[in-house]
């Protein structure tokens, strides 16, 4: 009895199943043509709508204004040419307004891909600061329409712009640079369009990708203001986008090389003063080759009128530089001896020529220490016959000490080898301090 009991509970559990999901089958088809049916009915009354739509005309005229909701949406940043000052960026671009015309009463949206232009009317936003732009067409406009039971639009659109930003380049590779995107309305006054930001100033930008290789994305602010001229009061959206540049390229492809210029220059004052050649083709080399860097360097940057701060390090690296050339151009005109050891070879040389011209017996008694060097000059003169000095005179007398050897490294040298060093190392620390320090510099750790 347990056996055909089993059998029939799994035959009614079955069945049951079976049921259930035809159930659903048939409730999931009569569902389709449901929606089928309603859109049909949605599409005959957007087509109805639009054939009496009169896209030149905006929503309310004559009315109240049209609010326009704006929203970007970041895609990716693109490269950043200071010589043109412009940044390039891919956003899909999102507006929202009410027009009543398109009201529909249904509770699904129509939304269909297309340029909205060509169907009703749109606001006329313009980019006041871009120079150059494009849609996307690929694999066809990459535009989206949608209209909601009220009314409501939302038009999106993926664009790829360049716009000018005015750069301060005074930081130079240290700068931070905030660049504008300026939003308006190119024929309507604040009237008849009106702008505002999606969700409010600090929700309309909307990033996906930060990445760039020699900025960092710090962040966007937004803002809103009115912009009056001779034509009227227009409605202005203005978003920030914050850049702060990467400097660790520049350390290891800038300063690290230009600071080894500058220690190299210095070997000059370990080459003996002898070495004409070789002195004077290092420090022309270095000097060459400093000022390629530094041509390098500012290839690609605007002719302003100022001067960066990579340029007061190059050129002040340029100038030790110069300057070591200079120093030897002293080492070779000028006394290698310092002024006291010049000061006692002249006094040897002087005590030298009195031994030459003093008798023996006479250099005997100044050995002694009995008489000054004048006096025992003094008497040998007035002793000396009037027909010539006499035979012991004529006798040769002893050797006077030698002059100590001139010397081999001339003491501007010796100077130079310190001096050098700590002035421009000194430089270098308070450089790094003081823009480490700045308020507007990209070490000092600036946030949004």
């Amino acid at each position: 009895m347990r056996f055909p009991s089993t059998i029939l509970f799994w035959m009614t559990l079955g069945n049951a199943i079976w049921r259930l999901a035809e159930a659903e089958e048939e409730k999931s088809l009569k569902y389709y043509e449901k929606s089928m049916e309603e859109a049909l009915q949605l599409a005959n009354k957007i087509n109805a709508a639009l054939a009496v739509h009169d896209k030149k005309v905006r929503p309310n005229a004559g009315g109240p204004p049209v609010m326009v909701d704006v929203e970007f949406k970041i895609i990716s940043i693109g490269e950043i040419k200071e010589a043109s000052m412009e940044y390039t960026m891919d956003i899909f671009f999102r507006q929202w307004w009410v027009d009543p015309r398109l009201a529909h009463n249904f509770s699904t949206p129509f939304n269909m891909a297309g340029d909205a232009t060509k169907l009703i009317w749109t606001p006329d936003t313009f980019f006041w600061n871009v120079k150059a732009a494009k849609y996307h067409k690929v694999t066809r406009e990459n535009m989206r329409i949608k209209i909601h039971g009220d009314g409501k639009v939302y038009f999106s659109t993926r664009i790829t712009f360049t716009a000018q930003c005015d750069m301060n380049l005074r930081l130079y590779p240290m700068d931070i640079q905030v660049c504008p995107l300026t939003i308006e309305s190119y024929a309507h006054t604040t009237a008849d369009v009106d702008y505002r930001w999606k969700g409010g100033k600090s929700q309309g930008v909307e990033i996906v990708s930060k990445e760039m290789a020699q900025f960092e994305f710090v962040g966007a602010k937004t803002s809103t203001k009115a912009n009056t001229n001779s034509k009227g009061s227009f409605a202005s959206l203005r978003a920030f986008f914050t850049f702060k540049r990467r400097v660790s390229y520049f350390i290891t492809a800038t300063y690290m090389p230009a600071m080894v210029l500058v220690i190299l220059s210095w070997c000059c004052f370990w080459i003996t003063r002898a070495a004409v050649p070789a002195r004077v083709t290092l420090s022309i080399t270095t000097i060459l080759t400093t000022i390629l860097l530094y041509g390098s360097v500012n290839s690609n940057m605007p002719k302003v009128s100022y001067s960066k701060a990579i340029d007061y390090f190059l050129m002040t690296s340029l100038g030790f530089i110069f300057m070591s050339l200079l120093e030897f151009i002293l080492v070779l005109n000028t006394d290698p001896r310092f002024w006291t050891q010049k000061r006692r070879e002249q006094k040897a040389e002087k005590l030298k020529s009195l031994y030459k011209e003093t008798p023996a017996e006479t250099v005997v008694t100044l050995m002694d220490g009995k008489a000054k060097p004048t006096d025992i000059l003094k008497e040998s003169t007035d002793m000396t016959p009037l027909n010539g000095p006499t035979k012991e005179r004529e006798k040769d007398p002893p050797k006077a000490p030698e002059a100590p050897p001139a010397a081999k490294t001339h003491w501007i040298d010796y100077v130079a080898r310190i001096l050098f060093p700590i002035v421009y190392f000194s430089f270098v620390t308070f450089y790094w301090i003081y823009y480490i320090n700045h308020p507007e510099s990209a070490m000092g750790g600036v946030t949004e």
